[in-house]
Parts: C-alpha cells; structure tokens; sequence
C-alpha cells in the first residue's frame, strides 16, 4: 500500500450520507504533502509488516493531523490554508469545530481496529499538541528553551508518533523504535524551524498562506528570538512587541533580522536538528530504506534553498 491507497482508505473513512458533511470533509482532506503518512509506511519497511493495517494507521495520523489544522486555523484566526480560505472562513466556526472534531473521532475509529500500542502512541502525540498550544496560550514564548518545546509539542510529537507507530507495525526491537521515534522528533523540529523562517522572511506564494503571522499574534518564534538576543535595540523592540505591531513595524523588524543574519542563523539550526535526525538513523541496523528517509529529511531543507525566500544557509545540501 501507498500513499494514494492511504488517501483512498482516507476517502472511505469520512465517507458521509449527509452531503452537507461530506462537503466539509472533502474541503478539509484536499491538498497536504503526506509527510506523516509517508513515514508511517517508511519506518514500517524496517520490519515485516501488514499492508492493510498500516494503510488504517497512516490514514488515522494524518486524519489527526488534518483536525488539528482545523482547530488551529479556527484559534489562530488564520484567513488563508492551502492556498484557499481556512474552513472556518468558508463554512463558519461551528461547523468547522464539529468537522474537526468528526475528523478526530474518525482517526480514532480506525485505531481502535489495531494494535494498543499504537493507540496510546498517537493519543500521547495528541496530548503533546494540546498540552503545547495550552501553554503558548498561557505564557507565550519567553525564551529559545520555551519555543523549542512548543514546537516539540505542537509538530514534532506528531511526526516522531508517526515513525513510531510504523516502527511498531513491522514488528522492529524496541531500541530500533526508539531511533526511528528520535529521528522522527528532529526532523519534526527542523520542519517546523523552516515553517517559522518562511513565515518570517518568504512570500506568500511560496507558503500557501499569509506571512508575518506569528508576528502579529505576538508569537515570537526563532528568528525573531534571535534578533532580540543580538540586536542593540532589543529594549525597544520588545516593547513594540508587547504592544503589538503595525504591518510597517513588522517589515522594519524583517529587514533589520535578515540584516543582522538571524535568517542563515535560523537556517543552520534547522540544518542541524536534521543532522540530529541523521545521526539516529545511522544508530540502525543497515536497510535501504534509510536512505530514503535521510533524502526526506533533507529535503525539509529545500526550502531555504528557494530565492523567494532570502533564508539561504550556505552548505545545505538538500535535494530539490
């Protein structure tokens, strides 16, 4: 099985006899790269597995994965998913919540149908994510150590879930699980590093959604802690943060960063969780499979790589 098999499990997963519903589940399952699906699968070839039951749990993470951008477009007030309206913005609030929420229940259905293992596996990533967006609520990001365990809450729990619960399916040496849980956790870091450093310096187009968001929710991601911990007017700045900042203000903060070199700095971090993830790979076993993850995880990277974005870290080599 595939990732198209994992979409048509998908598709008959959230098949509704209400039109208006299948509406909104359709809406909410378009587009999205698979990344979470894909390890599933990747991490699985490590062992002997059943094809049919990974195919469930693939479908079931990325049905997760689906909900909560449901939910954080909703929290967040975010316009713009994909290239398209969020789907609170085109079907309202509360059928967003209830089409999140469909899609949770959904992703639990077809976990219940396997093994326990896994279950508690992508329950504990969940509690990670609503523990993480609890706490950003609370305090926001004080500091370098308060953003990386957000982001290790809000998108690397899910996607070392993911690379465990494949581990899990084909049956691997629980130390084996580890690794691949590990090198699923840096590679989550890393892709959500180069998120936050597109959202900061890209475009746009390039992102399918508006930039400067985390800017104007007053989240300050790594390139912006950055440019407070080297910039002489940090006083000023975080003051002007706390308040808020007007769309100049924010473009003012974006060209005194890149000038500052807060873009190749975030860039580099980025490059070295993924090394983190490469080195967890080398602590398994030889298998071919391993070279197909370390191209997927240099590829979070390409990216930084693209002129739309000026976060270009001299050295990256990741593939296009």
């Amino acid at each position: 099985m595939n990732l198209a098999e994992t979409r048509r499990v998908l598709a008959e997963a959230v098949a509704a006899t209400d039109p208006r519903l299948q509406e909104l589940l359709d809406y909410a399952l378009e587009g999205g790269k698979g990344l979470r699906p894909t390890l599933v699968f990747l991490c699985a070839r490590f062992g002997i597995y059943d094809a049919l039951e990974a195919g469930r749990v693939a479908a079931a993470i990325e049905l997760v994965h689906l909900a909560s951008l449901v939910h954080d477009d909703i929290l967040d007030g975010a316009a713009v998913r994909r290239n398209r309206p969020a789907l609170y913005r085109a079907y309202g609030t509360v059928p967003a919540v209830l089409t999140g929420d469909y899609l949770f229940a959904t992703a639990f259905g077809l976990l219940a149908k396997g093994k326990k293992a896994v279950l508690y596996t992508v329950t504990e990533a969940i509690r990670s994510m609503c523990s993480g967006e609890i706490g950003q609520l609370k305090g926001g990001l004080a500091g370098p150590e308060a953003y990386f365990t957000y982001i290790g809450q809000k998108t690397a729990a899910l996607i070392s879930a993911a690379c465990r619960c494949g581990a899990i399916l084909g049956r691997v040496k629980r130390n084996q699980q580890e690794c691949l849980a590990q090198f699923g956790w840096h590679l989550g870091l890393a892709y959500q590093i180069v998120d936050d450093c597109l959202d900061l310096f890209g475009s746009p187009e390039r992102m399918g959604k508006p930039c400067r968001q985390d800017l104007a929710r007053g989240l300050l991601t790594l390139p912006v802690l950055r440019f407070l911990a080297v910039t002489p007017d940090a006083a000023c700045w975080r003051e002007r943060l706390a308040r808020g900042l007007e769309a100049a203000e924010m473009e003012e903060l974006v060209e005194a960063a890149r000038g500052l070199g807060c873009d190749t700095y975030t860039a580099a971090v980025a490059a070295d969780e993924v090394t983190r993830a490469l080195t967890a790979l080398d602590r398994l076993p030889v298998n071919p499979v391993q070279d197909e993850l370390a191209l997927l995880a240099a590829r979070t990277l390409a990216p930084l790589e693209d002129p739309d974005c000026p976060a270009a870290y001299p050295g990256m080599t990741a593939a296009g």
